[in-house]
C-alpha cells in the first residue's frame, strides 16, 4: 500500500506540475512533454546507475538478441511515449484532478475486468467493497465537475 500511495501522490504531482508549467512559462504542449520526458530518462538513468550491478545486468540481458523481444520492448516504450502525450494533453485541457480521477475509473474498470476474466481473483468483502466506493466517488465527481 505504501507504493500504491507514493505512485499515486508523484502521478497527480507530475500533473499538477506539467500544467502549472505550461501556463506559468508559456511553453508550448511538446516542449513542456519534452522536457518532462528528458527529466523522466535522466532520473532512470541515475537509479541505474546507483543500484549495484544493474548497470552489468542491463548489459547483459539475455534477451537482446531475440528480435522478438527488442520488437516488443520498442512498441511499448512506444506506447509509453503515446501514454504520456495521453495524460499530458488530457491534463493540459482539463484539471490535474479531473486527470486523475480518469486514471482512478480506468483501474477500477480494468479491476472489475479482472475479476471476471483473470481467474485468479479471490472474493474478499473488503476489496469488493473498497473498489466499489472507489468508482462511486470518481463518479460523484465526474457528475459534480461536468454538471456544471
Amino acid at each position: 500500500y505504501i507504493v500504491i500511495f507514493f505512485n499515486d501522490l508523484f502521478t497527480a504531482l507530475n500533473g499538477v506540475i506539467l500544467k502549472r508549467t505550461s501556463e506559468e512559462y508559456k511553453k508550448s504542449k511538446m516542449t513542456v512533454l519534452y522536457l518532462n520526458s528528458l527529466l523522466s530518462a535522466i532520473g532512470v538513468f541515475i537509479v541505474i546507475m546507483l543500484v549495484p550491478g544493474e548497470v552489468d545486468r542491463v548489459q547483459n540481458f539475455d534477451l537482446w538478441s531475440n528480435t522478438s523481444f527488442v520488437t516488443h520492448f520498442m512498441f511499448a516504450s512506444l506506447m509509453g511515449s503515446v501514454l504520456n502525450l495521453a495524460i499530458f494533453l488530457c491534463t493540459s485541457t482539463n484539471s490535474a484532478l479531473t486527470t486523475t480521477v480518469v486514471g482512478c475509473l480506468k483501474n477500477v474498470l480494468t479491476s472489475y475486468i479482472g475479476m471476471f476474466v483473470g481467474g485468479d481473483y479471490i472474493f474478499s468483502l473488503l476489496s469488493f467493497v473498497g473498489i466499489n466506493l472507489s468508482i462511486a466517488g470518481s463518479l460523484v465527481y465526474a457528475r459534480a465537475t461536468f454538471k456544471g
